[in-house]
């Protein structure tokens, strides 16, 4: 509810439409970014569950949206059982790192985004040793500030254990509201 989803569709089409490429990727299990991109569920065939479960590469999943320079792979419910289905397979928290690896180095897109779950499980950490870098949404509200803690933590986490070049680059202060207070003290403490 921060902003995750809006804040990915429009950074990725604002990069899309100066002539970048940009590939979306869509790993939250509710799939708002698909369908904010208008990819109706008849056109998720292959989604990222079935990148992660080793059943598709991740070029098989890419869809091509109406908008010119920008494509996603379109998440699916089935998301929500990766967790408990990868188990304790080996390298399960690298299955998007591997997946996206021939995309990188193709050349084929100068974005890929990754738009997260509101929880900090497998899929986010699989997307934490995906990226490179990190942009954080925060609501301007009190209770943000310690959401955003946790997260530093786990980001810490990963950079200790599974992605040492991971760093955060930017944070976005959304729902930002200049009349109150609130707003103020939440953009100063950040």
């Amino acid at each position: 509810g921060v902003g995750k989803t809006t804040t990915a569709i429009n950074l990725g089409t604002a990069l899309a439409a100066v002539g970048e490429r940009v590939l979306l990727i869509d790993s939250d299990p509710q799939g708002n970014a698909s369908t904010g991109l208008g990819v109706p569920h008849s056109k998720r065939k292959i989604t990222l569950y079935d990148v992660l479960m080793g059943d598709a590469a991740l070029t098989d999943a890419i869809v091509h949206t109406d908008l010119p320079g920008m494509d996603i792979v379109p998440a699916h419910a089935d998301l929500s059982g990766v967790e408990l289905e990868l188990g304790q397979q080996a390298r399960r928290s690298f299955k998007l790192r591997d997946a996206i690896d021939p995309i990188r180095q193709s050349g084929a897109y100068t974005y890929v985004l990754i738009d997260c779950p509101p929880s900090l499980g497998l899929l986010t950490v699989n997307a934490m040793v995906a990226a490179k870098e990190v942009l954080i949404p925060i609501q301007c509200e009190y209770y943000a500030l310690e959401g955003v803690g946790q997260l530093l933590r786990n980001i810490q986490l990963v950079q200790a254990h599974l992605n040492p070049s991971l760093h955060v680059s930017t944070v976005i202060l959304t729902m930002y509201d200049g009349r109150t207070k609130l707003a103020d003290q939440v953009a100063d403490e950040v």
